[in-house]
């Protein structure tokens, strides 16, 4: 087998093109090599017009306009040892952070210098998510890191992100029963074969915990809920009620047994499959009013081209929902499309005010937990918008 971590060829990029690598941004684009895309999986030296060394890169799929993510820069070596100490980085530092959660993102791609990669921690499992093929010769190495240094017994491996894909497993068993994660008190069940993301909304921990402390005494909606991690955590905070609303079946099975395992009351009519749109529609006509509304969608904007109606997506959404807040209400609006800039969704939000006819004060920006770090080098890798905001 060949080593994976052996250049094969050097690719020179476009005489001025070098200025963003040299300030450290991992992406490489077509458009700034001077020669063909090298394909295959074996990463590949990158160097300046003028035979300047730049790093290495691994090389991004087919068909796409990023076609480089570096990993080393300069004469900085490429090796499975790199690989090895950045992973135990990571895992130094989600144990310094005291997440109070068993589950947690353990490598979070740019942000952990491991561009492409994601690996998430359920207990004992962990599940590597894998955005470029690159990374496939490297999962030895990820499975020896995890398995043997970091006492994880299930090692799974997750291609992409098309919904519905089946994670394959690299070390111990998959848990197609699931598992149960905890955070803080809270008990969740995740879905680790047919689940959204690798299983479970890690990023919004923080924000979870923010709702419930905000909850007592209140009537909460919960859109676009998947398992009802923000229902549980209000409900746990004292909320009197909290309504799921998703269009899968499935997560709102998940949702019952998340009430279940924290003793919570089920009732049939908390939880409700359908289009988010078309519900709250429904509530607002049948005069329901909450005290606290939770908008957290899918991302409508994955692509550059569907920007302006995901745009209006996420207006007609908040318009809705701030339709059936109570006054003096509290507005948790989220989007975790990276393609939206924080400005964007603040125009969105306050369009969609104006347009409810709604005073709207945000208290709080907020995003993803402390373990989805952002590199410096490359802010647009941020996904998560999260605001907290007052609504008269």
């Amino acid at each position: 087998m060949n080593d994976p971590f052996t250049c094969t060829a050097d690719v020179r990029l476009k005489p001025g093109r070098e200025a963003s690598v040299l300030r450290r941004h991992p992406w490489v684009y077509r458009g700034a090599m001077a020669g063909p895309f090298p394909g295959g999986t074996a990463p590949v030296r990158v160097v300046a017009a003028n035979g300047r060394p730049l790093g290495v890169a691994l090389v991004g799929g087919s068909g796409r306009s990023l076609a480089l993510r570096m990993v080393t820069w300069g004469e900085e070596c490429w090796d499975a040892a790199t690989l090895r100490e950045r992973v135990l980085d990571a895992a130094c530092l989600r144990d310094r952070l005291r997440l109070d959660a068993d589950a947690y993102r353990l490598v979070h791609s740019e942000g952990d210098l491991l561009p492409g990669l994601v690996i998430d921690r359920y207990g004992a499992t962990a599940v590597c998510q894998l955005f470029e093929p690159a990374w496939e010769p490297c999962l030895p190495v990820l499975s020896d890191v995890l398995g043997e240094e970091l006492g994880l017994g299930n090692v799974l491996v997750r291609k992409g992100d098309s919904p519905g894909s089946v994670p394959t497993t690299l070390r111990g068993v998959l848990p197609e029963a699931g598992v149960i994660i905890r955070e803080g008190p809270l008990r969740f069940q995740v879905d680790l074969v047919g689940g959204q993301k690798t299983g479970f909304f890690l990023d919004q921990r923080e924000n979870r915990r923010r709702i419930g402390s905000l909850a007592r005494g209140a009537r909460v909606l919960n859109l676009f809920s998947y398992s009802g991690g923000f229902a549980v955590t209000a409900l746990a905070g004292g909320a009197t009620r909290a309504v799921n609303v998703d269009a899968s079946e499935a997560a709102l099975t998940l949702a019952r047994k998340a009430y279940e395992l924290n003793s919570l009351r089920v009732g049939g009519d908390d939880f409700i499959v359908g289009d988010a749109f078309r519900v709250v529609r429904a509530l607002a006509a049948a005069g329901e009013r909450f005290d606290i509304v939770i908008v957290d969608p899918p991302a409508f904007v994955k692509r550059r081209a569907d920007l302006g109606a995901g745009l209006r997506g996420y207006k007609d959404i908040n318009i809705q929902a701030l339709r059936v807040l109570g006054t003096g209400g509290l507005l948790f609006t989220c989007s975790c499309s990276a393609l939206v800039s924080e400005q964007q969704f603040g125009e969105v939000v306050s369009g969609a005010a104006l347009d409810a006819g709604r005073a709207l004060r945000v208290l709080e920006r907020r995003g993803a937990g402390p373990d989805h770090p952002v590199s410096a080098h490359c802010p647009e890798t941020s996904h998560l918008k999260a605001w907290l905001c007052a609504v008269n």
